[in-house]
């Protein structure tokens, strides 16, 4: 046992009010982000975020202030607001709207007292002041001092850091900022640490333990470092409760073939598979670097991407053939194709075991090396990588296989009938 959790072992025996990290054996983690700025239309209730079969809520997204603005300033994100505080401080999207979500999230602990709430911290649009952030003394300091209020001020269980990515923004700058530099990941580490003596400090006046998380990349440029090696995220993982791996995006609509997203194990026909874009080569990374296993949790997606114009191929099912581009049948009529949106458009249909058939001129298949389903429609040449209960049930033999923390999802509003959080709840069970 390391150092961090013997002494909250040993403070718990003192202050048995104190709530401590989960331990070896324990039942695990099943983690789904709540998206925010989606609340007007998927408010949170109890109907739409299930307390008692989630462990942890991840509140997307807050944001850091920088020189008086928050949000990206790069033209195609088109998101920037004004904020107070110092460089570094948390700035929310909307104060009124991300207060009263997160108060009615906090409000589901009463009758599930078991399930924490955090605030997660970038993400794809809001990571662009991460590298300056961590950077500066002084920023680093601002964004702790403000995470403890913002836990303090809501009653709040910790703070998930979504930095995409360290040395390699994902979101480009506008030029003349800097947005990325080789000094990332280890100041990373610095970050981190100041994070958790600070919460480890607020924990013991507040007779409670405050988390910290963070979302990683699922490929190996994540893990390594600038001169080689990987011992920076081993570092890392020290100062930090769980790492949540984004083990999704390994295939996007925008190449030229079809592939799977999310596959779990290899298959030889995809050509990703010598370079290891699959989510339990992903996990195998992690490991090997050091981590520990019950410091991973497996990200899941509760969404799917579709091409079109897409040859049917010699098995005449669309996999892994020449396509057009990303096509225009998904939600809001772009190329990402929620669980709930597939159901609902009558894409799919959910037996009462819970497997799925495809509709509509759809054909449900399943690769057995990559442990994933996916659709085809021959007549319009669409073709559709997903997610669904069968392949839930494979990733979640596997976490449990592996003695791995626990899932996470991206994310709720994705499914509107709880038929994947049941699913995955149920096979998450010990």
């Amino acid at each position: 046992m390391n150092t961090r959790l013997t002494r909250w072992a040993l403070a718990s025996a003192l202050a048995c009010a104190f709530s401590l990290p989960a331990a070896a054996g324990t039942a695990p983690e099943v983690v789904g982000y709540y998206p925010g700025w989606k609340s007007a239309d998927f408010p949170v209730t109890a109907a739409n975020v299930d307390a008692g079969k989630l462990t942890m809520a991840l509140y997307a997204f807050v944001d850091v202030c920088w020189n008086g603005k928050h949000g990206n300033p790069e033209p195609s994100v088109n998101y920037v607001a004004p904020c107070q505080g110092a460089n570094g401080t948390l700035a929310f999207r909307d104060d009124a709207a991300d207060g009263a979500n997160l108060r009615a999230l906090v409000a589901l602990k009463k009758r599930h007292p078991k399930f924490k709430v955090v605030v997660s911290v970038g993400g794809w649009d809001w990571s662009n002041q991460f590298s300056n952030m961590a950077d500066s003394a002084a920023a680093r300091a601002s964004f702790v001092a403000s995470s403890v209020r913002l836990m303090r001020r809501f009653g709040l269980d910790g703070v998930d850091i979504d930095w995409e990515y360290p040395t390699e923004a994902g979101v480009p700058c506008v030029a003349g900022a800097v947005c990325a530099r080789p000094a990332d990941k280890q100041n990373f580490i610095v970050l981190a640490r100041e994070l958790r003596a600070a919460f480890d400090s607020a924990g013991k006046k507040d007779r409670r333990h405050y988390s910290i998380t963070i979302a990683a990349g699922g490929n190996a440029n994540y893990i390594s470092e600038n001169g080689g090696g990987s011992a920076w995220i081993k570092e890392l993982s020290r100062s930090l409760d769980w790492i949540n791996i984004m083990t999704y995006d390994f295939h996007m609509p925008w190449e030229k073939n079809s592939g799977h997203h999310a596959a779990l194990s290899a298959d030889a026909r995809d050509p990703v598979t010598a370079s290891g874009f699959y989510s339990a080569a992903s996990v195998q990374r992690y490991l090997q670097a050091g981590v520990a296993a019950d410091k991973l949790v497996l990200g899941v997606p509760f969404y799917g991407y579709g091409w079109k114009g897409c040859a049917a191929g010699a098995d005449g099912d669309g996999q892994y053939q020449p396509c057009d581009g990303g096509a225009t049948g998904g939600t809001n009529g772009g190329n990402s194709y929620g669980f709930s949106h597939l159901l609902k458009q009558g894409v799919i249909t959910l037996a009462a075991d819970g497997s799925t058939a495809g509709g509509k001129g759809y054909q449900r298949y399943w690769n057995a090396s990559a442990k994933v389903p996916y659709l085809y429609n021959p007549a319009e040449q669409v073709w559709i990588t997903y997610e669904d209960p069968a392949s839930l049930k494979e990733k979640a033999g596997y976490i449990k296989a592996q003695g791995l923390r626990g899932a996470m999802f991206w994310e709720l509003s994705g499914d509107g009938g709880h038929q994947m959080l049941d699913a995955l709840s149920a096979a998450m069970r010990p």
